[in-house]
């Protein structure tokens, strides 16, 4: 086929010339297709990442009203182990003090009268200025001895050994003693008053 160009020497390009163009267009179409391409999985990974934080604040903000009746519950548990802690010491006082007038009721015999129950805290010396003072607890049982036979020595005597040999009772105590003892009248028999020290062992909590 015979090719006939008609245009000026100036206008005529080369068919070297046009071979030559033609890579570069290609590359620079290419390029701007790779940049697009980018351009286009960054503009969706944005958009992605806004959907997905969006979908975890609504999450959270249904999350939050649950969350926060968990937390009063939390709260609710600690202040009952706290009211717990604080009145614990007075719930087992209640039931030491409970126990040990039942033992001494217990080993009560004929003839003993029992009138009072004192507890006792007395300071038995000083330390250093500043630093407390040592302490005895004690107990002190007032009662009174009635016998038609005279015997109330012989009585008080019995009830002493009882709360000594007892052991569920004078585990409790360091030492079990009679403290005094007077004699009167209550019309026209003769009655023995006394008292009863018990004095507590160091590693009893009152």
């Amino acid at each position: 086929m015979i090719e006939i160009n008609l245009l000026p020497e100036s206008y005529k390009v080369s068919k070297k010339t046009r071979e030559q163009a033609l890579p570069i267009t290609f590359i620079l179409l290419v390029s701007n297709g790779i940049f697009l391409l980018i351009l286009l999985l960054v503009t969706a990974f944005n958009v992605s990442r806004v959907v997905t934080l969006h979908a975890v604040e609504t999450r959270l903000d249904g999350l939050a009203p649950e969350q926060q009746r968990i937390i009063a519950i939390q709260q609710r548990i600690i202040n009952l182990k706290n009211t717990n802690a604080l009145f614990r010491p007075q719930v087992e006082n209640r039931y030491f003090w409970a126990k040990a007038l039942n033992y001494i009721s217990d080993l009560t015999i004929p003839g003993i009268w029992l009138r009072t129950f004192t507890f006792e805290k007395i300071v038995i010396s000083e330390i250093n200025p500043g630093v407390p003072g040592e302490f005895s607890r004690r107990l002190k049982i007032g009662a009174t001895a009635v016998s038609l036979a005279h015997d109330e020595m012989a009585i008080i005597g019995d009830f002493l050994r009882n709360l000594k040999t007892d052991k569920d009772f004078c585990r409790n105590f360091k030492l079990i003693e009679l403290e005094s003892v007077l004699r009167r009248k209550i019309s026209t028999v003769e009655v023995m008053d006394f008292t009863l020290v018990c004095r507590f062992n160091e590693d009893i909590n009152l």
